[in-house]
């Protein structure tokens, strides 16, 4: 028996939500870690009142991400194919590419003049936190979200997709987006050189974005930011000083190619936002 839309839209508020407190619990957990402050890639505080303005942000994008989740779920939920694993697992690559390739274009264009205006709120953030994983106007969190339904649709056309493949990748979402956010370089110093660090995002990746607004606009690859010249050129050389304990104290700071950062011997200690 089909539950009504407005028990669909209750439950999709529930447990939507609870996914991302628990994301957002699992990310301040870690930025508190003592081990986690010697890795800061940029050693600054928050700015003034930023963490209240994304905490008002996050409101309206729980709100309106259950709302749209469960309006989906109860009008195109019943086309998803019967679960089984190859099913499952096309439809999470599926997500996870299409999503990429939503993501960048849309990004870049929210970077233009004449829309930046839409993307404000999540660049409250020079200096990220968890919390700026959920930090987006309503406008962009539309773009963003009817990217991703757009890509079940379209998929829905030309091939069978499964509810648990699509669930995973927004999980996946929304952990790595936490993580990416932390302001804090788990990645060991090799990573960025090897094969995966040639596909796959760092949190200096994106740190590095929100502090100079331009270039670096991949969600979780930087395979299309090496493609199209957005990339960084000095991204492995923050990377490493971050590693080392010893992130960047300035917004506009670039490293140059002979800048080698020395081992640390003993952990520096900063708090959430680092040294002012």
């Amino acid at each position: 028996m089909e539950l009504p839309l407005v028990k669909v839209l209750c439950i999709t508020l529930v447990v939507s939500g609870l996914v991302k407190l628990v994301a957002l619990g699992a990310g301040w957990g870690l930025v508190r870690l003592k081990v986690a402050e010697r890795w800061r890639v940029y050693r600054r505080e928050l700015a003034p009142g930023q963490l209240r303005s994304e905490a008002w942000a996050a409101v309206g994008v729980v709100l309106c991400d259950a709302l749209l989740v469960g309006l989906f779920r109860y009008f195109v939920g019943h086309r998803m194919a019967p679960f089984s694993v190859p099913v499952a697992l096309l439809s999470y690559a599926w997500m996870f590419v299409g999503f990429e390739v939503w993501f960048y274009v849309t990004h870049r264009l929210l970077h233009t003049r004449a829309l930046y205006r839409f993307h404000a709120q999540h660049h409250v953030a020079q200096v990220t936190d968890p919390l700026t994983s959920l930090s987006f106007s309503l406008v962009e969190r539309l773009v963003l979200m009817g990217g991703g339904f757009g890509l079940v649709l379209l998929a829905m056309e030309v091939m069978p997709i499964a509810q648990a493949g699509v669930m995973a990748y927004i999980l996946t979402n929304y952990f790595l987006n936490v993580i990416g956010h932390g302001n804090t370089e788990w990645l060991p110093r090799r990573f960025v050189s090897s094969w995966l660090g040639r596909l796959f995002f760092t949190p200096t990746f994106h740190a590095l974005h929100h502090a100079r607004y331009q270039g670096h606009y991949g969600l979780f690859t930087v395979v299309l930011d090496g493609w199209f010249g957005t990339a960084f050129e000095d991204y492995p050389r923050v990377h490493a000083r971050a590693r080392e304990g010893q992130g960047l104290v300035r917004i506009g700071e670039r490293l140059s190619a002979a800048e080698v950062p020395e081992p640390l011997p003993a952990t520096t200690g900063a708090g959430v936002g680092g040294a002012s």
